[in-house]
């Protein structure tokens, strides 16, 4: 099989936790057996909601290549505080917005200059045959449009949430809605490929911007890892409860007070019934407390954050 070498920038990338590292970590873990051997830029030590260092001991032993840089970016500086506790929703929202207004795209333009500077030096040293950049963060696509305009290797621009037009986005006036549309444009003038996690995102990208056709967008859905499933073993119960289980964080409208709303009511109206609720991931103390207000503290199993496995 024939090798090629792609350079990857990817800022979310394991120790650090949560779904924005999962989707590039596992294209980097199968890509040498596909014959294309990675050279990611990723940030170094940085303050996290979470972190999972078996995600990066997956990729021991492969043809990979990880090359960590840090920025000005807020979780580089917080790198001392480790572990970050999620702040409370309204407070997110405010340092979101906060964010939104004083950053453009984002809060991560000051590791992603680091990035480039990293990356130039890079491929003075080695010979890639493409570049491919995940977002978000946006400013890294920004980094590798910049690179693949200076050197002319192509670049695959992935998507795994939108950049302009993001509902959870902050515009704060028209001139800032204005200049994200500019950014993105500019990045996607270079991309030779661009690549989507579904089709909504393909069809609001190709319906955003002329230049680009039905081609030159590919959708690669989430999917799974067979070996995370290789050892494990069904558990066989029969003990009558009935268990729901949310995996993940809450943020924005993505909220469990309406559920616990509801849980409340089934249990008022059936209170035999044997229910259990399980989180995996980040619920944070405020909704613990809405749980004990409706009652209901008793049947949740909050098991935090939770290595992949």
């Amino acid at each position: 099989m024939e090798q090629h070498s792609v350079l990857v920038f990817a800022y979310y990338f394991p120790p650090m936790g949560l779904s924005g590292v999962q989707r590039v970590t596992k294209f980097v873990k199968y890509l040498p057996e596909n014959g294309w051997q990675p050279h990611v830029i990723t940030a170094g030590p940085t303050a996290y909601y979470a972190h999972d260092p078996s995600l990066l001991d997956e990729l021991e032993g492969r043809d990979i290549v990880i090359h960590r840089t840090s920025g000005t970016d807020p979780n580089s500086l917080l790198k001392d505080k480790g572990t970050l506790k999620m702040p409370r929703e309204w407070v997110r929202k405010l340092m979101r917005a906060a964010s939104d207004t004083v950053f453009i795209p984002d809060n991560k333009k000051g590791w992603a200059k680091q990035a480039l500077v990293l990356a130039r030096e890079l491929v003075k040293e080695h010979h890639f045959d493409a570049i491919f950049v995940s977002g978000p963060p946006f400013s890294s696509m920004m980094a590798a449009a910049k690179l693949s305009e200076e050197t002319g290797i192509p670049l695959v621009v992935d998507y795994r949430d939108l950049w302009y037009g993001n509902q959870f986005h902050v515009y704060p006036t028209p001139w800032h809605a204005h200049r994200h549309k500019a950014l993105e444009h500019d990045v996607l003038v270079h991309a030779s490929r661009v690549t989507v996690t579904n089709r909504r995102l393909k069809e609001r990208l190709i319906a955003t911007y002329n230049h680009l056709n039905f081609e030159d967008v590919v959708i690669i859905p989430h999917g799974f890892d067979p070996d995370d499933l290789q050892e494990t073993t069904p558990t066989v119960r029969n003990d009558g409860k009935f268990r729901l289980t949310y995996t993940g964080i809450f943020y924005d409208i993505v909220t469990p007070i309406p559920f616990f709303k509801a849980v409340k009511k089934v249990l008022t109206e059936r209170p035999e019934m044997a229910l259990e609720l399980h989180f995996a991931g980040i619920l944070r103390d405020e909704y613990a407390k809405v749980a004990k207000k409706y009652g209901i503290s008793e049947i949740i199993h909050d098991h935090g954050y939770c290595a992949h496995a």
